[in-house]
């Protein structure tokens, strides 16, 4: 069992970054290696039509060697694995092949309800074990960096690998584990039922301050009514099992990564803004406290500025170290 790595006290669960930035990362170039764009990964149905799940991989410059670990880059919008608009995590995730990691960003249906975003990720984790060789990838090196509505399904990967319910059959290669070594999840809503109201409770002068993620919280869930998540979480706190609505409070629970964590699961890395205007900070603790209960590795640094999609270039730099130290030191092949 490994331990819990504290960051930050667990009273407090936060830390004030002040330094800063740092100057000297070179994170606004792609990166010299082997580079393979838009290669097709399966095709699935969103919200009615063909969708195609491409990937762009990004392989460590230099002649092959010994097979290398993966980072799969998971952006916040669905349909958008081109994602290069200078976003900083972006940015330092594909500086990590200049560390010898491999980096690939991947994508998700943009419009389809859950579970279908999560079976789209998992076909990802299982495509690369299949074709590890072909692009010298250590199927046993597998780490993602979420962000956002990604974050959310890197959580879920890191707590649900190989969970029958979840898996899905996108892709194929269902020999494959879908199971990864590590995560990072910046700013995501873990438990989307109480996404909402954890908000308003953080901000109380802002009483629809939850309306900045509450339409795509209730996209995912497959909410029609006009009443979004208010409904759902009116027909939960009844737990109201025979309200035709009760489906998506079941569809939330099972989108819930704390509900799967076990004691076998992989390390986490969780950053959030402490004044997140779109997911409050409680989400991220949600998941925090539950792998301190199991006592599982998980880190989580809150950055006391910063708004949704801002956590600072310390804590994106100090992400790239941990999953250096994750994958490259931990992890490294016994020899």
């Amino acid at each position: 069992m490994q331990s819990a790595s504290f960051t930050v006290s667990a009273a407090v669960f936060s830390i004030l970054l002040s330094i800063p930035p740092v100057a000297a990362f070179a994170a606004d170039r792609l990166p010299s290696g082997a580079t393979y764009k838009d290669v097709l990964v399966a095709t699935v149905q969103d919200a009615g039509k063909p969708y195609a799940l491409r990937v762009n991989i990004y392989l460590p410059k230099g002649p092959a060697t010994a097979p290398v670990p993966l980072v799969l880059f998971l952006h916040g919008n669905g349909g958008k694995y081109n994602f290069a608009n200078g976003s900083r995590s972006y940015e330092f995730s594909i500086a990590l092949t200049d560390r010898g990691i491999a980096v690939a960003t991947i994508d998700y249906r943009p419009d389809e309800a859950l579970p279908g975003e999560i079976h789209d990720v998992k076909a990802y984790v299982r495509w690369f074990r299949a074709k590890a060789k072909d692009y010298n990838i250590d199927p046993n090196r597998i780490g993602v960096w979420g962000t956002s509505r990604g974050g959310h399904l890197a959580a879920l990967l890191a707590a649900t690998g190989d969970v029958k319910e979840l898996e899905g059959n996108v892709g194929g290669n269902l020999e494959q584990s879908s199971r990864i070594q590590c995560a990072v999840l910046y700013y995501a809503a873990i438990d989307l039922l109480t996404a909402g109201s954890d908000l308003v409770n953080r901000f109380p002068e802002r009483a629809k301050v939850q309306d900045a993620a509450g339409e795509l919280t209730a996209q995912l869930l497959g909410v029609k009514d006009s009443r979004g998540m208010a409904l759902v979480r009116e027909v939960a706190a009844r737990n109201d099992k025979t309200d035709l609505n009760w489906k998506h409070v079941e569809l939330a629970q099972l989108s819930n990564p704390v509900n799967y964590v076990t004691k076998d699961d992989p390390p986490i890395l969780l950053a959030h803004s402490a004044i997140d205007g779109v997911v409050a900070v409680e989400q991220s603790e949600k998941l925090y406290r539950k792998y301190l209960e199991n006592g599982l590795d998980a880190s989580l640094y809150v950055w006391t500025r910063g708004a949704h999609g801002a956590v600072g270039a310390d804590i994106e730099a100090a992400t790239s170290e941990w999953l250096v130290r994750k994958l490259l030191v931990e992890l490294a092949p016994k020899k």
